[in-house]
């Protein structure tokens, strides 16, 4: 490479680098801000004597107040329903993965097809049943609406993905299995199982995220009477509390300081697995 075209691909590679940080400021600058405005003051946060950027004084203690009792319920309610889908999920997906991967039945194409023409429903077309099937069993106002659906197949997305991860693996892996006397579900618990870790923490993240931060369906199924304020999530619940209450001690650093907590651990979920997140996308497009 010659000094000029090496010149040329350093100065390429530098204004890259630079569009890159201009466009990764623009979208971290809501984040920033809405730190900053979580350590404000009081007065300063609403902007008095005049709006800031940046606070005079650091109070970290705004954060201390969040945690209240109705925040600790939020969470609790809110762990519930991340742990029991995080489980449920990745293995409901992955058991109709296997059927429709290495099953053999007639129309098993059909079916596979069915699962995935679900994907194009938007859920508020589904809502007003499922809501109305929960009405009868009395399981509205509860957290029961917000795990049981998702335990029946997982999700067709997550069916789709998984399936194609276990169409990836050699089938010669199954039958030496057979040989050694091995069940269908001894095949899929101990050879395909530990197989598709990049797709279950995949499926596991994206679970996660969407559980934290879902909104519709607690709004939906759990709602704000009195016998169902003790089930609301932290989506929820902060929605009530802010919005709908408008108490005037409740000042714009307290809300920013909720929803950087809220952001927090989906932010470092996804750092430490961003890796996984695109290998399991990345291999799901491998086919057997």
């Amino acid at each position: 490479m010659t000094k000029h075209a090496k010149a040329v691909f350093i100065l390429k590679q530098s204004v890259i680098y630079l569009v890159l940080v201009i466009f990764g400021l623009f979208f971290l600058f809501p984040f920033v801000f809405m730190f900053f405005k979580s350590v404000m003051g009081d007065l300063e946060s609403v902007g008095m004597p005049y709006v800031r950027f940046f606070p005079t004084e650091w109070h970290f203690e705004n954060y201390a107040k969040v945690f209240d009792v109705d925040f600790i319920r939020y969470f609790r309610n809110t762990l519930i329903v991340v742990v029991c889908n995080m489980i449920g999920v990745p293995l409901a997906s992955c058991l109709c993965a296997y059927g429709f991967a290495r099953g053999h039945f007639r129309g098993k194409n059909v079916c596979f097809m069915f699962v995935l023409s679900t994907i194009m429903l938007p859920a508020a077309v589904t809502q007003v049943p499922v809501y109305i099937l929960f009405k009868m069993f009395n399981m509205t106002g509860t957290l029961l609406p917000l795990i049981i659906p998702n335990l029946f197949g997982g999700g067709a997305l997550n069916i789709f993905l998984a399936r194609q991860f276990i169409r990836s693996l050699p089938k010669e892996l199954d039958e030496a299995a057979v040989i050694d006397g091995a069940g269908r579900l001894k095949i899929f618990f101990s050879v395909i199982l530990p197989l598709v870790k990049p797709i279950i923490i995949y499926i596991i993240v994206n679970t996660f995220m969407s559980c934290w931060r879902d909104f519709d369906s607690a709004l939906v199924y759990i709602g704000n009477t009195a016998s169902s304020r003790e089930w609301q999530t932290l989506a929820l619940g902060i929605y009530y509390k802010f919005l709908i209450r408008g108490t005037s001690d409740v000042y714009p650093n307290l809300q920013m300081a909720t929803g950087v907590i809220m952001v927090i651990p989906v932010a470092v979920l996804f750092l430490i697995f961003q890796r996984q997140l695109i290998e399991g996308v990345v291999l799901t497009g491998i086919k057997g």
